[in-house]
This record gives C-alpha cells, sequence and structure tokens, in this order.
C-alpha cells in the first residue's frame, strides 16, 4: 500500500514540478524579450523584475516536492559504518526530521504571507498583490510536508521488513 502511495505522490509531485518549469520558462523568456526590447528600441518590459521574484518562488516551491519523494536531497549514508538495520533507523530518522523541519517552514511561510496580506503589499511597478503568490508557495510547501510524510513511512516501515 505505501509503495502504491509513493508512486501515486511521484506522479503528482512530477506534474507540480512541470508547474515550476512552466514559471521558469515564462521568466526566461520575459527576461529575453525584456533585454531584446530594451536593446533594440530602448523600450524595456515593465514589472519583469517584479513578476521574477514571484516566478522563482513559485517555481522553486513547485521543484521541493519532486525532489523529496525522488529522495535527491543531499544525504549522509554510513554504508559500513554501521548495520544495515541501524542504517534503516537512522535513514528513517532523518526523515522525520526533514518533515518536521519542512512543517516548520511551511508555517513560517504562511505567517509571512498572512503578514503580506494584512498589509495589502504589492509589487512595485506592477501593484499586484503579492500575498496570493506567497500563500502559493506555502500551499506547495505544506504538500511538500505531506509528501516527506509519505517518504518517512516509507522509511519506517523498511525499519520493521526482514
Amino acid at each position: 500500500m505505501l509503495a502504491a502511495l509513493e508512486r501515486i505522490t511521484l506522479h503528482a509531485t512530477r506534474a507540480l514540478s512541470v508547474v515550476g518549469l512552466v514559471a521558469l520558462m515564462g521568466l526566461a523568456s520575459m527576461t529575453l524579450l525584456d533585454g531584446l526590447l530594451r536593446w533594440l528600441v530602448n523600450r524595456p518590459i515593465e514589472g519583469v523584475r517584479d513578476l521574477g521574484g514571484l516566478a522563482i518562488a513559485v517555481a522553486i516551491a513547485c521543484c521541493l516536492p519532486v525532489g523529496l519523494v525522488e529522495r535527491g536531497n543531499i544525504a549522509i549514508r554510513l554504508g559500513a559504518s554501521v548495520s544495515a538495520g541501524l542504517g534503516r533507523v537512522l535513514d528513517a530518522a532523518a526523515a522525520i526530521v526533514v518533515a518536521v523541519v519542512l512543517a516548520i517552514a511551511a508555517w513560517q511561510f504562511w505567517i509571512y504571507a498572512d503578514k503580506l496580506s494584512r498589509a495589502r503589499e504589492t509589487t512595485f511597478v506592477l501593484q499586484i498583490p503579492v500575498a496570493p503568490f506567497w500563500m502559493g508557495v506555502d500551499a506547495i510547501l505544506w504538500l511538500a510536508v505531506l509528501v516527506q510524510l509519505v517518504v518517512a513511512l516509507r522509511d519506517v516501515a523498511r525499519v520493521f521488513r526482514p
């Protein structure tokens, strides 16, 4: 059952990472077009810098869950230094710690997005409200917490497997 849940999680997070890729490609296209217009006709695109920071935040958040489910994060493997059973226990403990740290980060992003919303913060040039973008980033981070919990459950199950 956990293997099926992890497989579903993998497919969902890969689809989400495509959203991040589209955000990065959109930002790259806008930046390229802005540079060309500045060079050719001395007319920049207003607001590229405004949207750039928001697009980067969304893109990074979108790619985080797939990195977690594919276990693409940096890990220290003790290998031959400890027994295989202890190695599995340490992997499970590390996965739980990652889930806790992600939950704390997601909680802090929620606080940040809430402050931006109450202050009615907008981008400098385009005057676009920024809180919805950060709330979206926060929602993706909470999704990453759920993904990491699936990974942690799988690692805990491995501890009890012979």
